[in-house]
């Protein structure tokens, strides 16, 4: 959207990136959608996949390997913003990643 912020873009792109490394890597998966819309209150960034998906509650309570600590660093990126990070999965259900960054908001450190 033309109205995205170069801050806000810069963070949309990682994110994105994050998640694409994370499905070459560990998701098994033949289809990615991504897709960054404007929504009434923000721009809503979604990112989904067709792979093999994991549990959302066990990996995030795990250890902190590189995987979890980029989720996590996904999950924070969007909180400078002000916005909120959603992930649904399940194993062989595929992942889905939400992000909604609002309009106005703080800006990355």
């Amino acid at each position: 959207p033309e109205d995205l912020s170069a801050d806000k873009a810069v963070v949309c792109f990682r994110i994105v990136q994050e998640a694409v490394t994370n499905v070459l890597r560990h998701a098994k998966a033949s289809r990615l959608e991504v897709a960054l819309r404007k929504a009434d209150s923000g721009f809503a960034l979604s990112i989904k996949d067709d792979g093999v998906g994991f549990s959302v509650s066990k990996t995030m309570a795990g250890t902190a390997d590189r995987w979890t600590m980029g989720l996590l660093g996904m999950r924070e990126r969007v909180r400078a913003l002000g916005g909120t990070l959603t992930i649904h999965s399940a194993p062989k259900q595929g992942t889905t990643i939400l992000a909604h960054i609002p309009l106005g908001g703080s800006n990355p450190p």
